[in-house]
């Protein structure tokens, strides 16, 4: 929809109310035994000094199966598992969690941003029977940024857990029946395997996998993982963008040659082998999202993309920037319109606690000991859209606090931060939201005086009877 109202907002200080795994260094360069232990960090982005009380991360490795006989030679297991509270994004909207004590990390001696927020492995391990150690850099990995899980509860600002019921910590073997899916518990032990335990149903704010020696992966839909390719194992990744939809940029050969669209993943991440200095390593291979003027399967050159923790990775030398959130856009298409007011109008009382019972891919109820747990319906890029729109008013809330629904007020704000909203092309004059005489006046002053207004079908810059055809689609097709 082609419309002057439409609002822009690139800025970085206008981020909503949302939080996404942004950077990964699992593998730095050099020695593993020496440079692991004091360079791993993963680096979240989201709303500047947005608490993250509640939340807690965890690399969930899906081990190896290099013959591909659905054996693994070495079995899946959350490999490292950190809470978030107590922590907050800064004023940037960055945190960095570094491995490595705050004493001998060189994350925060070399690399760290000035000023951005920081915390080490050692102080946000989630209790294990096993001490925090570094990150797994074989077999496959998948990062979750979870808020609700099993077994755990926030009371006055402090983890809880139940120590009879809670799994996502380190050394649980998450998938016993190796089929690349969280256990719920029901499953049926394999020959290799332990008892079988519930890490799921988890409620995934955000997620990114990629697969080595055949290793399983464990996000809610395959647009999520990094496209395989032989030998894959990158050492680091980096967030370029973050999209709602594929964007179907480019095209790829999946693994019986045949050509299919690139996923998700594949146009959002930086990944590849990084240098001493922190960069990517042309010379040894980088993947990215496709270059727009190459040939479908072409990336963009990314020759010494900057790996940074705690702020925005951008290259003025390659004339990348990454992404912003931008507020009020929850359709995440770069404008704050019409659309956008919908989405928000329809979630008044939806609130990130709504569950229904749990079924499985073929909608089967899943049951364990006669009874069907219950799952979350806002999961990933709806949480997060979820958490922007209930975060527009923050003192809707009783005695000004921040009401943890999408309220009308969050819509009044929304109106009156950005409206009002024209429906669409032939919605040219007050009130909008309602197709009228008003609008065709509008039109036909703007058609005869060759306004902007008018122009409204291509080709654009010319106003023609396509535009008097255009307006009388959209008149009578009527707001939504």
């Amino acid at each position: 929809m082609k419309t002057a109202i439409a609002t822009l907002v690139a800025l970085a200080g206008a981020a909503q109310s949302q939080v996404v795994i942004n950077e990964v260094a699992q593998n730095p360069e050099g020695p593993a035994a020496a440079n692991d232990s004091v360079l791993e960090f993963i680096e979240f982005y989201g709303e500047p000094n947005m608490s993250l009380d509640g939340y807690a991360v965890g690399l969930v490795n899906g081990g190896s199966d290099p013959d591909g006989n659905d054996t693994p030679n070495t079995f899946p297991e959350i490999d490292e598992a950190f809470s978030l509270t107590g922590l907050s994004l800064d004023a940037n909207g960055f945190l960095v969690l570094y491995n490595g004590t705050p004493q001998d990390s060189l994350i925060p001696l070399l690399f760290l941003f000035p000023g951005a927020a920081s915390a080490s492995f050692f102080d946000q391990h989630i209790p294990a029977p096993d001490t925090n150690g570094n990150l797994e850099n074989d077999g496959s990995s998948t990062y979750l940024l979870v808020r609700a899980r099993p077994g755990y509860s926030l009371v006055g600002g402090v983890d809880t857990y139940d120590p009879s019921d809670y799994n996502f910590a380190k050394d649980t073997a998450h998938d016993i029946d190796f089929d690349g899916k969280l256990d719920f518990g029901d499953e049926t032990p394999g020959l290799f395997a332990p008892n079988p335990v519930a890490v799921e149903p988890l409620q995934i704010i955000d997620e990114i996998a990629w697969s080595n020696a055949g290793g399983k992966e464990y996000v809610s839909s395959s647009q999520f993982e990094i496209s395989d390719t032989p030998g894959f194992n990158p050492d680091a990744i980096s967030r370029l963008e973050y999209f709602i939809e594929n964007p179907m940029a480019g095209v790829r050969l999946n693994s019986e040659g045949e050509t299919v669209p690139t996923r998700i993943a594949d146009e959002s991440w930086v990944y590849g082998e990084i240098t001493s200095a922190f960069e990517y390593d042309a010379s040894v291979g980088i993947g990215g999202p496709t270059d727009p003027n190459g040939d479908g399967f072409q990336d963009i050159f990314l020759d010494q993309f900057p790996v940074t923790p705690g702020t925005f990775n951008d290259s003025s030398s390659l004339s990348l920037a990454q992404f912003r959130f931008v507020r009020g856009d929850f359709n995440r298409d770069g404008m704050v319109d019409f659309a956008d007011f919908l989405i928000i109008t329809e979630a008044v009382g939806e609130n990130l606690d709504i569950t229904v019972p749990c079924v499985d891919d073929e909608g089967m109820p899943i049951v364990i000991d006669g009874t069907q747990p219950d799952c979350y319906v806002y999961q990933g890029r709806d949480a997060n859209a979820l958490l922007a729109m209930m975060n527009i008013d923050k003192t809707d809330g009783p005695a000004g606090a921040n009401d943890p629904s999408v309220t009308q007020a969050d819509v009044d704000q929304f109106v009156l931060e950005f409206g009002p909203f024209a429906c669409n092309d032939a919605d040219l004059a007050l009130p909008f939201g309602i197709l009228d005489l008003a609008d065709i006046d509008a039109f036909i002053l703007a058609f005869l005086s060759g306004g902007a207004a008018a122009d409204i079908a291509p080709p654009f810059g010319v106003v023609d009877l396509g535009d008097i055809d255009a307006f009388i689609l959209d008149f009578f097709g009527g707001c939504p």
